[in-house]
């Protein structure tokens, strides 16, 4: 059993070509059953079959696919890669001080305080 490697290069084609970001259908017989894959642009995927089923033999012809014979641990590379990575917690070595914040002193002061007030009559009201 071969590994092989088909991405889908619609999107490389020329812009103005028919085929351009077009869908690609790939259909393969498995255990007696017929399967069908389905290759956006750009997109790649991993097939193992004995040999390369007629579909793939036809696309590539047209140069709508492109496919490479990955070896094994070729495959296990790249599936490493897809693998996503657990995250750490960052440990913390030192404690954080909070700065002290210093309350305003308040001073007192025997001076009578006049407060204004908006009135009709406008008169000024001291308190003590």
């Amino acid at each position: 059993m071969n590994t092989y490697k088909i991405t889908n290069i619609t999107n490389l084609v020329g812009k103005r070509d028919s085929k351009f970001n077009s869908v690609v259908n790939i259909e393969y017989v498995d255990n007696r059953t017929k399967k069908t894959i389905v290759l956006k642009a750009g997109e790649n995927v991993f097939l193992t079959v004995q040999s390369l089923p007629l579909s793939v033999h036809r696309l590539r012809i047209k140069k709508l696919i492109d496919v490479l014979e990955v070896s094994p641990a070729e495959l296990k590379k790249s599936i490493e890669k897809l693998k996503p990575k657990p995250k750490t917690k960052a440990l913390r070595k030192f404690k954080v001080k909070k700065p002290v914040i210093e309350k305003e002193k308040v001073f007192e002061t025997k001076e009578p305080i006049t407060i204004t007030k908006k009135t009709t009559t406008r008169r000024k009201k001291t308190v003590e």
